[in-house]
């Protein structure tokens, strides 16, 4: 057969074809000519028939075989063209199915496929370099203040950690205000008194440390890995889960699932953990007992992400709030019940506004104590 031939005269940047390609387009190619209509037979000769051939016409006989002869080669060639291109059809139809198209990626549809498509971008993320590795976190508290009404606390923390082992920390009040309408009435009757802490609060305390320099790299109680240790944590959920416990320390009175939760949690948020490791650890998390991933969850400045929630208690969840985008954490936060709190809303939360490493020395704020340390 030369169908193949003409296939790579007509396209001759199509793939090479595979032994079991070339033998499924024959095999195709034998059935549709198997499955075409047979020739019609020419009609027996009848006495009538032979009398009329046999009848002068005035025409002779040669011509008029050549000319059936030449529709009969005409016929034959038309058919093999015929053929070959169904060859070539063939052929086109198994590329198209064996090569993807171009810029084609699949699209996640399910707050899982989200949770999973982030945590992807994540990891493909460079690990990043520089001598320190910052992290500022906007703390929101919700809760009744002295005056009975709901009040939200915000307030800064920093966090540098150098490969030198040089710390800093430091923490400052921001504000504190009526969360919600009813809250803000009721502050009004009451003579809108000063909330604190704040910033106008006490000016010779604006900053202090919160943080503890010596526990900055604990991940769960019993374990405080090294810079290089938690650097070098495995990039891949069951690993991770595997070395985790291997640090769990005996007398631990919760479950195992708590142990990795808490560690799994702080890996994301309060360490210097690599892209690779964050994003492992999101997938380790969803596998956790009770742990759901939800789209309908907005973190407190009002993004909507995909929502890691895990489950403390009958009444806590924790929510891990993750930019669908990139990967990268916006916010962590607790839901709790609380009087005057509405259904779902964030009793605590840390919104990340910062995380990574640089070369530039932190400078801690002027008439700042104990913020700086080792460990």
């Amino acid at each position: 057969m030369k169908e193949f031939e003409f296939i790579d005269r007509v396209m001759p940047d199509v793939p090479p074809v595979s032994p079991a390609q070339h033998a499924a387009a024959r095999a195709r190619l034998a059935e549709a000519t198997a499955a075409r209509p047979p020739a019609r037979t020419a009609a027996r000769p009848t006495a009538r028939t032979d009398r009329s051939a046999a009848r002068p016409t005035g025409r002779t006989a040669g011509p008029a075989v050549g000319r059936v002869r030449g529709r009969r080669s005409v016929a034959r060639g038309w058919r093999g063209i015929a053929l070959a291109a169904m060859a070539v059809v063939l052929v086109i139809g198994a590329v198209v199915l064996l090569v993807p198209s171009p810029g084609r990626e699949q699209v996640a549809s399910t707050p899982g496929q989200l949770l999973d498509a982030a945590a992807g971008k994540l990891a493909a993320q460079p690990q990043g370099s520089g001598r320190y590795w910052r992290l500022e976190i906007e703390e929101v508290v919700r809760s009744k203040g002295t005056e009975g009404f709901l009040v939200e606390e915000r307030g800064k923390d920093v966090l540098v950690l150098g490969r030198d082992h040089d710390g800093y920390t430091w923490y400052e009040p921001v504000s504190a205000k009526p969360y919600g309408a009813e809250a803000a009435a009721a502050w009004r009757r009451a003579g809108s008194p000063k909330l604190c802490p704040a910033r106008e609060c006490d000016p010779k305390l604006r900053f202090y440390p919160v943080r503890t320099l010596k526990r900055s790299l604990s991940l769960a109680p019993g374990w405080q890995p090294t810079l290089e240790e938690l650097l070098a944590l495995p990039r891949e959920a069951i690993a991770l889960r595997t070395e985790l416990l291997r640090h769990v320390p005996l007398g631990y009175d919760q479950s195992p699932d708590d142990w990795v939760r808490d560690a799994g949690v702080r890996l994301v948020k309060d360490v210097p953990a690599t892209p690779g490791t964050r994003a492992a650890a999101y997938r380790m998390l969803a596998a956790l007992p009770g742990a759901r991933v939800v789209d309908d969850v907005r973190d407190p400045v009002g993004r909507r992400g995909v929502t890691l929630q895990l489950r403390v208690n009958d009444a806590v969840r924790v929510q891990l709030v993750i930019d669908p985008g990139s990967g990268e954490l916006w916010a962590v936060q607790q839901v709790a019940p609380m009087p005057g709190l509405p259904r779902g809303a964030a009793a605590v939360a840390s919104i990340v506004v910062r995380a990574g490493w640089s070369d530039a020395r932190p400078v801690p704020p002027p008439g700042c104590r104990g913020c700086r340390g080792r460990y």
